[in-house]
Order: C-alpha cells, then sequence, then structure tokens
C-alpha cells in the first residue's frame, strides 16, 4: 500500500470517529462503528489504532497538530506589525475551530475516555499561552479575549445558550478589535 493511501485510509478513519462523537456522542464511538462508517474492516481500523483509546489518541494527535500548526501559519502570514500576532492568530484559529465545529469530538472523546490524553495538548497550550502573553498587547486585554474565546467554545460545546452565527461573528470581531485598539 502506498503511503498516501495508507495516511488517506487513517485519516478516514478519525474523519469517522470524529462524526460519530459530533452526532451521536462519545458514548457511541466504537470500533465496529467506525470501521463501519469509514468504510474499512476491523481488522484495517485495528491495524492503525489497536483500541479505541489509541484511537482517541489519534484524534487528538491529529487535532492538536492542525490546531497549533493553523496558529503558526496566521503568526507567519501575518501582515500587521509584530505586535498581537498570536493573540489574532489564536482568536481567528480558534474561532476556525468553532465555526466547522472540530474542537469538540476529540477533546471530548479523550476527556470522556482517560483525560491524560490532553497532556500533549496541555503543554502545547502552555507555550502558546507564553506567546499570547508576552504579545505585546495589555495582559488584562488578552485574558478577557482568550477567556472570552473559550467561553463560547464551551457555550458551543456543551449546547449552554449557543450563540447564532451572527452574534457570534460579531463577538469574534469585537474580540479582534480589543486587541487591535492596544496596539
Amino acid at each position: 500500500m502506498s503511503i498516501s493511501k495508507h495516511a488517506n485510509k487513517k485519516k478516514n478513519i478519525l474523519i469517522a470517529a470524529s462524526e460519530i462523537v459530533k452526532e451521536e456522542g462519545v458514548v457511541k464511538l466504537t470500533l465496529e462503528a467506525v470501521a463501519q462508517i469509514a468504510g474499512v474492516s476491523k481488522g484495517g481500523l485495528l491495524y492503525h489504532f489497536p483500541s479505541k483509546e489509541a484511537l482517541i489518541k489519534g484524534m487528538v494527535e491529529d487535532w492538536t497538530n492542525n490546531y497549533f500548526e493553523c496558529i503558526n501559519t496566521l503568526v507567519n502570514n501575518d501582515d500587521d506589525n509584530a505586535i498581537g500576532k498570536w493573540n489574532r492568530a489564536y482568536l481567528k484559529s480558534t474561532f476556525s475551530d468553532l465555526e466547522n465545529n472540530n474542537l469538540n469530538s476529540a477533546l471530548m472523546a479523550a476527556m470522556f475516555i482517560n483525560p491524560d490524553l490532553l497532556d500533549e495538548f496541555r503543554q502545547r497550550y502552555d507555550i502558546l499561552h507564553t506567546k499570547l502573553i508576552t504579545d505585546g498587547i495589555d495582559p488584562v486585554k488578552i485574558t478577557i479575549t482568550r477567556l472570552s474565546i473559550d467561553g463560547l467554545w464551551f457555550s458551543e460545546i456543551f449546547g449552554m445558550a449557543p450563540l447564532n452565527e451572527e452574534l457570534k461573528t460579531q463577538v469574534f470581531d469585537e474580540l479582534i478589535n480589543m486587541i487591535q485598539e492596544d496596539e
């Protein structure tokens, strides 16, 4: 099997697992269900992920890598001055994940099955947090914007008074304005 077919099959399995968690919840995440949706045999799934925990770890790793890669890309492509780059990238990446509903499934599955699977994410988030607070913006504004986007995420993930799309976009725009006003 070629490397790209191998990678595609693995990615399809991760996507299938994510869809199950999003649509039916973590309890319905079984290897059989994932194999069926991914269009692979259970043996094929087990080749890539030998257990449910390994599958969830793969989901978390895939999401974590994509999330932080997105932040780094946004920082590198930021046309504005150096002040606030990390905060803008964090807000934009998190908002994009909210819009695409990507955050929910991998992290929810890990929290439910084994919270230790989030250790790499926590470590990378700590590094990011250091970059956020040394980004040249008032630390109070940084904290307000970070907690606000995180709160928006929790509102979505737990379905607690989720905002309609228009208000969600307005809140995001205001958070961006808050950090740009401080530059």
